[in-house]
């Protein structure tokens, strides 16, 4: 008789079950699904606040600037009325610069990265809650997958919520490990996993300043979980008092390191609105965070709620009563789970997302971001997790089973909403494209798309869509630039120095809102006042990479090619990637009479960014000047295949297959 009957050889599931039992095995599975569900964004492009926070950054490239982080804004050379202190996502940037340059496809995977060691610590965290194996699995999948996680995901600027999160997360864990007397019964080991959580914590608070709330979340565990079984309610609040009081001064030394970093900084409310308009909306913002999270689908970058002051009924009563249900429901969860996690995890959620309910702090309409969701979601994938795992059995259906397909269908809807949604990251005319179809009365994504517009030709288009900013948004301090721009590309230029002179005098101060305005007066032939404004910038910051780049080409259209050339070799240093800086330098070098020495530029310009007429023509000129007949007739020819209007192409293409 065979010694294995009675006993079958298990199941593939079986297996599968055993193996992800051990968080070597599932951990690693959790991150490689997470990889792949966003694998896509490595073709993205630098979109929105990617370019001057990375590519025209002057701190990234050279780790001697590492204290110059610790000491100033993260926007201090951009006009912003907020300030940001955020030096260990400079330190991150610094890494990627080093690791990538400034190839988009690289910071892409590092923000992945980042994404996925946020997964494990949520994993982690939910254990150390005292989770079930199953459903912190469940949480960190939930956490992996959810769609309201794109934008700081696949948006490199907005990985620093990836960061803060993380830190947070694992500071947290270790805060749980410091207290379990039981697991920890050594005073140095637990004091160990304490010192550890405040180092986590200075992580979290120099990341972004979303970790300000973690004191609160330790003083609430801490009342939830009172270290004695029956103790009173002035002892409770005694002992979260204490529990907290360590990260409560981690947090006041940060506070004190920002504001002697950011002493010069013009940070400023909105005067316009006061707390009466905040507290009508704030209904209307949290009900709308609730709906991202519950029916994930309409997610952009450019959301648009205006503050509320009118519709009450349906902009203030509305929200406030599915609000209230909402607490209603978790305090009823709550009760009967006869534990606190249902209530710490919906506390979770509420005290992590209170940083960004100041909206005063904020522009009016930008009050809703995803990517403010990222660390308060947290929460919301516990509870979800608790949630599945409690689904009762349905007639023939058992409860594993039941538990089994909502977990398929949910997870399989948020990889398809994940899959569909985050291409509009891609690029930023698919971002703007998409935040004006979505809410057609965002200024900035109408504003943007007038820029993006302008830039690739359609000028009509593009001084409609800037005229509408200008007249519905009046109070928008960047519409009369986008009306500049459009004009002033469109060549009219009388009409574009009309707005050009209106435009938000902060913008024009910063270094890089000077360097735009230079290359728009440059452009329209001002040699002088350009010239003037790029002196002022370059003498302050001489590694801008905008102002090298427009002050350049101001020098090349004013005939000035080896001041043009040497702006622009520098500019060819600093971003090697781009295709444009290295155009314009072999033209400035062409144009100077040293065509040997511009021909490899021109080359590498027109290989790097194919679909750029002028990059043809140009080189055609090249060839044509080193006697290369048949090489410079093919580029004029590609010329005139992205570009049939171009009469200088055809003229010059004529004349050589006449001879």
């Amino acid at each position: 008789m065979d010694e294995t009957q009675g006993h079958p050889e298990p199941g593939a599931s079986e297996l599968l079950a055993k193996y992800l039992r051990w968080p070597s095995v599932l951990l690693p599975l959790l991150g490689l699904v997470t990889f792949v569900v966003y694998s896509g964004s490595l073709s993205f492009d630098f979109v929105w606040d990617d370019w001057p926070q990375i590519v025209n950054s002057p701190i990234i490239r050279t780790w001697s600037n590492l204290p110059r982080a610790f000491g100033s804004d993260l926007w201090y050379h951009v006009a912003r009325h907020q300030v940001y202190y955020r030096p260990m996502f400079v330190a991150w940037s610094m890494l990627n610069y080093t690791l990538f340059g400034l190839r988009p496809w690289g910071w892409h995977l590092g923000a992945v990265l980042l994404h996925v060691g946020a997964v494990a610590a949520v994993f982690w965290l939910a254990r150390r809650l005292g989770l079930e194996y199953w459903t912190a699995a469940l949480a960190a999948l939930i956490f992996a997958l959810h769609p309201i996680h794109i934008e700081p995901v696949t948006w490199i600027s907005a990985a620093s919520d990836t960061m803060v999160t993380m830190f947070a997360a694992l500071a947290f864990a270790a805060f749980l490990n410091g207290r379990d007397t039981e697991r920890n019964p050594g005073q140095r080991k637990r004091t160990a996993w304490w010192i550890a959580s405040l180092a986590l914590l200075a992580c979290a608070l120099l990341t972004k300043e979303m970790a300000v709330v973690f004191s609160a979340l330790v003083g609430i565990y801490a009342w939830l979980h009172p270290a004695e079984t029956r103790a009173s309610p002035g002892r409770r609040v005694l002992g979260a008092a204490m529990a907290a009081a360590p990260y409560v001064v981690v947090t006041l030394a940060y506070a004190l390191l920002r504001k002697h970093a950011l002493l010069h900084a013009t940070g400023q409310f909105d005067p316009s609105h006061g707390m009466l308009d905040v507290a009508r909306t704030l209904p209307l913002v949290l009900s709308i965070y609730l709906r991202q999270l519950l029916v994930p689908v309409g997610i952009t970058g450019l959301y648009y709620t205006p503050y509320v002051t009118s519709a009450i009924l349906s902009q203030v009563v509305a929200p406030v009563l599915v609000l209230g249900a909402a607490l209603v429901g978790l305090w009823y969860w709550n009760r009967r789970e006869g534990n606190s996690i249902v209530a710490f995890a919906g506390l979770w959620l509420l005290v992590g997302l209170a940083p960004a309910l100041y909206l005063r702090n904020f522009g009016n309409g930008d009050f809703v971001r995803d990517r403010y969701m990222y660390l308060p979601s947290i929460g919301f994938a516990i509870l979800a997790a608790i949630g599945l795992r409690r689904l009762p059995s349905i007639k023939r259906w058992n409860a594993q089973a039941v538990q089994g397909c909502a977990i398929v269908v949910l997870c399989g809807g948020y990889v398809c909403a994940s899959l569909a949604q985050q291409v509009y990251w891609g690029s930023d005319l698919l971002l703007l494209v998409r935040g004006q179809s979505l809410y057609p009365g965002n200024p900035y994504a109408v504003a943007g798309l007038a820029k993006e517009y302008s830039q690739r030709g359609a000028h009509d288009r593009a001084i409609e869509l800037a005229q509408s900013v200008v007249k519905d948004h009046p109070e928008y301090g960047y519409g009369p630039l986008a009306l500049a721009e459009a004009y002033i590309h469109a060549g009219r230029f009388e009409e574009g120095r009309v707005w050009l002179e209106r435009v938000n005098p902060d913008y024009a101060k910063s270094e890089v809102g000077m360097a735009g305005v230079a290359g728009l007066y440059g452009q329209m032939g001002d040699y002088d006042r350009a010239l003037a404004l790029c002196s002022e910038i370059l003498e302050k910051e001489p590694n801008l990479y905008s102002a090298l780049y427009n002050c350049g080409n101001i020098h090349l259209m004013d005939g000035q090619y080896t001041d043009a050339e040497r702006l622009l070799s520098h500019a060819v240093q600093l971003v090697p990637e781009q295709a444009a800086p290295k155009h314009f330098l072999g033209r400035a070098l062409l144009q100077g009479g040293r065509n040997a020495k511009a021909q490899p530029y021109l080359l590498q310009a027109a290989a790097m960014d194919p679909k750029v007429w002028d990059y043809h023509y140009w080189l055609a000129v090249s060839f044509e000047e080193s006697g290369n007949v048949s090489a410079a007739r093919a580029e004029y020819r590609q010329a005139l295949q992205l570009n049939q209007d171009s009469k200088e192409a055809q003229l010059r293409l004529t004349a050589l297959e006449a001879k």
